[in-house]
């Protein structure tokens, strides 16, 4: 996964802070200067003294729709990044999961329907005989295959958790449960929810998602508002840290299969020990074999069901350092790793 892209979605969520403080600060000047000097500033408390309940009206609007847009946008975007990535990561289609292809075929198929239909504008940018050709990519030559990413992106306009979750189902990942193993999301419920996160129904823990849905689904359908208050802190708050925990998600899934089909398992770890020099760095003593090593690789490690990438900063064989060791027989190596471990991780070498 791009860390691009969720960097990305930050930046949109803070456009729309500014937006709401820029608000908040025009507003404070019309309530201040009820009878100001200056004709500009004048003209201004005027047009918002006459323009009042519709500009909250309108904001209210703009900032639902906006929000809901980011989360629609960047949703839809991982995950074509992340299927877009399987393609590069999986030799064979065959070696994907078995509930992924079927949906895959699934979807595909719809997509051609979609786009035949010409009624979905985001589909407008799609060829129905480059989705074919794909599929067929898929059928006909297990090791030479592309994805039909746009496939797997949800319908927009009711993007509440339930089809955000199902949208998940056809990637093989069970989202609720994925979400949940997310410390800083998980931490964050527990603010709102109290400690016993696992038993509760994901309508209530994902109620601000949902309601955000529903408020702009009035917007669209023209239904009539009657509470415009501008206070979104808990749906921007909820936002970022509910869009960052699915980024995470697919990051994780994306390391999970990039641990079975870019990399192996050390088998044997002889051990692992802090690097002196720098008390923060760890140093691997392992054992290893038909394998080509080089400064700049890097381990992976597993803990539990995270994983992380490390880069390889040094290695040395029989005290000798080198830039890059090409192994056939069992040999033991060291390898500096800029990163802070211990033995009773699982660990992965490139393939």
């Amino acid at each position: 996964m791009d860390n691009a892209l969720l960097i990305s979605f930050k930046k949109d969520i803070e456009n729309i802070k500014e937006y709401i403080e820029h608000i908040s600060l025009i507003d404070a000047v019309a309530i201040k200067n009820k009878k100001p000097e200056q004709e500009e500033l004048k003209n201004l408390v005027k047009h918002l003294h006459t323009f009042k309940t519709d500009k909250k009206l309108f904001e209210y609007k703009a900032i639902t729709v906006s929000l809901y847009g980011i989360l629609e946008k960047y949703i839809g975007t991982w995950i074509r990044e992340y299927i877009d990535t399987l393609s590069d990561l999986i030799v064979k289609y065959d070696d994907l999961p078995l509930k992924l292809r079927e949906s895959h075929f699934k979807l595909s198929i719809n997509l051609i329907s979609k786009i035949i239909e010409k009624k979905f504008a985001k589909y407008e940018h799609l060829d129905k005989n480059d989705v074919l050709l794909k599929l067929g990519s898929c059928i006909r030559e297990s090791s030479k295959f592309e994805l039909n990413e746009d496939a797997f992106s949800p319908m927009s306009g009711n993007l509440k958790h339930g089809k955000i979750t199902e949208a998940f189902e056809k990637l093989c990942i069970e989202l609720n449960g994925k979400l949940l193993q997310n410390k800083s999301f998980l931490e964050y419920l527990e603010t709102k929810h109290g400690s016993d996160i696992a038993n509760k129904k994901p309508t209530v823990l994902y109620n601000v998602i949902d309601d955000l849905v529903s408020r702009r689904n009035d917007i669209a359908h023209g239904a009539r508002i009657d509470d415009t208050i501008l206070d979104f802190d808990e749906h921007i708050e909820f936002l970022e840290y509910y869009c960052e925990a699915i980024f995470k998600v697919l990051e994780q899934e994306t390391m999970k299969y990039k641990s079975e089909h870019l990399y192996t398992k050390i088998e044997n770890i002889l051990n692992v020990f802090k690097d002196s020099k720098t008390e923060i760095n760890s140093i691997l003593h392992i054992e290893v074999k038909n394998c080509k090593i080089k400064v700049g690789d890097c381990i992976m490690i597993k803990n539990l069901n995270s994983f992380t990438e490390k880069e390889i900063s040094e290695i040395r064989r029989d005290k000798i350092k080198y830039e890059e060791l090409e192994i056939k027989e069992k040999t033991n190596i060291t390898v500096n790793i800029n990163f802070s471990t211990t033995k009773n991780k699982t660990f992965y070498i490139k393939k």
